[in-house]
């Protein structure tokens, strides 16, 4: 068994079952089409946008202007912190942006019985 199953308590595994099942069915069984790659895109997008954008933003004038966490002697380690967290509202979704895809489209092929490997070379 794998860790991050061991972690979940047995309760909340039972109680997610069904929709871990449903979620594989509607992977193994879900095909792009333009339509659908245009959508999810363009609703990628504005969630990129903003968990990229306007999170971080919003949390800096916040942590300025409403707790005060400005750059002074008296407060420099607040300051520090409040770039911390920014760092972090940043880099986090831009990680699962780049990790979420890769082992999502991994499941897919396990799901469907696909080889990991691509044939190289040759015309197709």
């Amino acid at each position: 068994m794998k860790l991050a199953q061991r972690m979940i308590p047995k309760g909340l595994q039972e109680r997610a079952q069904p929709f871990v099942k449903r979620f594989e069915t509607f992977l193994r069984d879900f095909e792009w089409t333009w339509t659908k790659a245009v959508l999810a895109s363009l609703i990628l997008w504005f969630i990129g946008l903003t968990a990229l954008a306007v999170i971080p933003s919003w949390w800096l004038y916040f942590a300025d202007e409403t707790l005060g966490w400005r750059n002074t002697p008296e407060k420099f380690w607040l300051f520090k912190l409040r770039d911390v967290i920014a760092s972090g509202l940043f880099g986090t979704p831009f990680v699962i942006m780049i990790v979420a895809p890769y082992y999502i489209q991994k499941w897919r092929r396990r799901l469907r019985s696909e080889s990991e490997s691509r044939p190289t070379g040759g015309y197709r």
